[in-house]
C-alpha cells in the first residue's frame, strides 16, 4: 500500500490534469444546457366544513345526510374530487381547454411557431427533419400543428407531482427557461383543471334536476313528492355554490413561485462533483496501471 501511495504521489501532475479535465468537461456541459427555472405550487383537497370550505358536493334527500357523504360506491371505487384533479392535470380534456390559450401553446411549442408569419410551421433542426423524412418514406403525413394531444403528452413528460410530507397535499413542479412563462403555465393549468371539473359537476347536476322535475309531475305520493322536491332544492343550492368561484376540487395553498435565478441544472454542486469525478477516474486508472505493472 505504501508503494502504491508513493507511485500515485509521483504522478500528481497527471492527477491534477485529470481533475482539471473533469472540471472543464462539467463546465462545458453546463454551457451546452439551457438553464431553467423551477416553478412550484402546492395544492390540496378543499375542506368540506368551515367557512373556507366548499361544502358537501353530493346531493342527498336531506342536508344532514349530505354532510356525511364523500363519494358513493365501494372502497375500491372511491375517488375524491382532488384525486380526479390530479389525474386530469395532464389529461386530454384539460389540454383541450388549455390549447385554446395561444400564449401557453406558443410558449410550450416555441420551436414550431413562426412569429413573422404568425402561424405554425414544422420545427427546425436535424431531429425534426429526420422524423418527418422517415414518416414520409412510410407514406405517413410528416407533420401537423401541435394540438391537445401533443400538449397532454408534453405535460405528462414535464410536470412533476410530489407528495408534501407524506400527507394529502401535492406540490406541482414545472421547469422552463422562461420564468414568467412557467409561472403563467402552472396558474392557467390549475384554472383549466378546476374549470373542467366544475363544468362537469354543473352538467351532471343540471341533468339530474331536469330528470327529477320531469318525474315529479307523474308522482301522486305526497311524501315522495316532498322528498324529490327537497332533492331538487339541494341540487339548486349546490349548483349555486359552483358559481361562487370558490375552490372546487383543489385548494391553491401556495401559488406558483420560482427563484429569481435559474436553478436547474445547479452548477454549485455539479462543478465540484465533476472535478472530483475526474480526480477519482485518474486515481483509478493510475492505480490499475501500477497494479498491472507489478503483476498484481
Amino acid at each position: 500500500m505504501g508503494e502504491l501511495l508513493r507511485a500515485l504521489a509521483a504522478q500528481w501532475q497527471r492527477l491534477l490534469l485529470c481533475t482539471l479535465a473533469g472540471l472543464t468537461m462539467t463546465v462545458l456541459s453546463l454551457h451546452l444546457v439551457t438553464p431553467r427555472y423551477t416553478v412550484s405550487m402546492v395544492v390540496g383537497p378543499p375542506g368540506r366544513s368551515g367557512p373556507a370550505a366548499m361544502g358537501p358536493r353530493a346531493p342527498a334527500l336531506s342536508p344532514a345526510a349530505g354532510r356525511g357523504i364523500a363519494e358513493q360506491g365501494s372502497a375500491e371505487e372511491v375517488v375524491s374530487d382532488f384525486a380526479r384533479y390530479l389525474a386530469l392535470l395532464t389529461s386530454v380534456p384539460v389540454a383541450e381547454r388549455l390549447s385554446a390559450d395561444t400564449a401557453v401553446m406558443r410558449g410550450l411549442f416555441e420551436d414550431a411557431w413562426d412569429p413573422e408569419a404568425g402561424d405554425w410551421r414544422p420545427p427546425l433542426g436535424i431531429g425534426s427533419w429526420t422524423v418527418r423524412s422517415l414518416r414520409w418514406l412510410a407514406g405517413y403525413p410528416g407533420w401537423a400543428p401541435p394540438d391537445a394531444v401533443d400538449l397532454s403528452r408534453l405535460l405528462k413528460k414535464e410536470l412533476a407531482v410530489e407528495a408534501v410530507n407524506e400527507g394529502p397535499l401535492r406540490r406541482l413542479v414545472f421547469r422552463h427557461e422562461k420564468r414568467s412563462f412557467a409561472l403563467l403555465l402552472l396558474t392557467r393549468l390549475h384554472a383549466a383543471t378546476e374549470a373542467h371539473l366544475r363544468s362537469e359537476a354543473g352538467r351532471r347536476l343540471k341533468a339530474e334536476m331536469v330528470h327529477v322535475n320531469d318525474r315529479l309531475s307523474g308522482i301522486s305520493n305526497l311524501d315522495r313528492s316532498r322528498q324529490l322536491t327537497g332533492m331538487v332544492a339541494e341540487q339548486e343550492e349546490t349548483l349555486m355554490m359552483l358559481e361562487v368561484g370558490l375552490p372546487y376540487a383543489a385548494d391553491l395553498l401556495e401559488p406558483p413561485a420560482a427563484p429569481a435565478l435559474a436553478d436547474w441544472p445547479n452548477p454549485v454542486p455539479l462543478i465540484p462533483a465533476g472535478a472530483l469525478a475526474g480526480f477519482g477516474l485518474g486515481l483509478f486508472v493510475l492505480a490499475a496501471r501500477h497494479g498491472y505493472r507489478r503483476g498484481i
